[in-house]
């Protein structure tokens, strides 16, 4: 007499404290204005069927669930905007205001529905990024204002060129903070 397994799904929600980019089903708390929380339906198998007991499943899903806390928690206080990160997107930031090919990115400053850097300045004064990841996902829109531009222009081509060279100062400060012990 073979036995079918029926699959068990479990309702997941994760809440986060700032909503999360490039999430889908992630939606506002109604009681609690900026906080966010998505629900995640996943298939569980039969502790019975699987021959270990509830209680090691659960000590394992308890061990799983921690070591998830204390990784994100790592990687928060990693990539928190604090003030030594704050000055040096700011620097960043201020070089491409001043830069050879400035112009090339005030061009975005004339149309008001678009993000430019004078609009990422006055974030960064009202210290209104909580996370760094947020300063490079504005300087991200504000790059891709003249990459619309036909590829062979030349607008098209020195954004190329500056969005590629933010990517890899990007990436050497990001290993720099990684490389940093977070005060925990």
């Amino acid at each position: 007499m073979e036995e079918t397994q029926q699959s068990r799904k479990k309702l997941i929600i994760k809440i986060y404290s700032s909503r999360p980019k490039n999430r889908e089903g992630v939606r506002e708390l109604k009681n609690k204005k900026g906080y966010y929380a998505e629900a995640i339906w996943i298939d569980v198998k039969s502790a019975s069927k699987s021959g270990e007991s509830n209680e090691n499943m659960k000590r394992k899903k308890k061990e799983m669930v921690q070591k998830e806390w204390k990784k994100e928690k790592v990687e928060n206080a990693m990539m928190r905007m604090d003030s030594c990160k704050k000055m040096q997107c700011w620097t960043m930031m201020k070089r491409l205001m001043v830069g050879r090919h400035a112009w090339v990115l005030k061009k975005n400053e004339q149309n008001k529905k678009v993000m430019s850097l004078k609009d990422i300045e006055l974030k960064l004064k009202r210290l209104e990024y909580s996370k760094v990841d947020d300063f490079a996902y504005d300087m991200r829109n504000v790059f891709s204002y003249p990459l619309g531009y036909p590829p062979k222009s030349e607008i098209h081509k020195i954004a190329r060129e500056i969005t590629h060279d933010f990517e890899l100062k990007w990436k050497t400060m990001k290993k720099k903070w990684i490389l940093e012990k977070p005060n925990l």
